[in-house]
């Protein structure tokens, strides 16, 4: 089996920065399960700091290939989900910065891992979205319970307005920042 040691693990540097890259990862999908989304700014500071990091490692043209085929490749990669309207443009950019950190190598191998781990999550959000709709069902017709002996009525169409949008919606940058993390501290899994 190949010992390909984690890129971070190459120096005290490559280190510091594995560290910032893992930060920046749970913060994506800190604010991807808060507000559904990744802003761009996120989106973009993860790809400068991913471009200086390979600056640091490398040769000039060894690392414009590695930042350049990284991000082409993560982005490639999720642009057909995002173009049937599976995932939001927020995602697609982010996995595209990230990738930048780790090449296009393991970008793929990100990219299935994402994939691996976005299938669970979604099982599990279906599962949490029906139990959580089994007692939102019962919270809604107590309510027009109370409502009905007010003789008022309640209109469904209120309950949807009401329902936060967030609610309805994968954050898939989850899966995302956890493949790409594991991809860059283990990739000696993945050979």
């Amino acid at each position: 089996m190949d010992q390909t040691p984690p890129i971070f693990a190459r120096s005290g540097i490559a280190l510091v920065f594995g560290i910032a890259f893992s930060l920046m990862m749970l913060a994506s999908a800190s604010w991807d399960i808060r507000y559904r989304r990744i802003p761009n700014a996120f989106s973009l500071a993860t790809l400068v700091l991913g471009a200086v990091f390979a600056a640091t490692m490398s040769d000039p043209q060894a690392a414009t290939v590695h930042v350049l085929g990284g991000a082409a490749t993560g982005f490639v990669v999720w642009l057909p989900f995002w173009a049937l309207g599976m995932m939001g443009a927020g995602d697609v950019k982010f996995f595209a910065a990230a990738s930048a950190w780790i090449g296009p190598q393991l970008a793929i191998v990100a990219a299935l891992i994402a994939a691996l781990l976005g299938g669970a999550l979604a099982l599990c959000w279906l599962i949490w979205r029906a139990c959580a709709g089994s007692s939102r069902s019962a919270a809604f017709g107590r309510a027009a319970v109370i409502s009905s002996n007010r003789r008022e009525t309640y209109d469904d169409s209120v309950r949807e307005q009401d329902a936060p949008r967030h609610s309805a919606t994968l954050p898939y940058g989850v899966a995302m920042a956890a493949g790409l993390a594991i991809s860059a501290w283990f990739p000696h899994l993945f050979h």
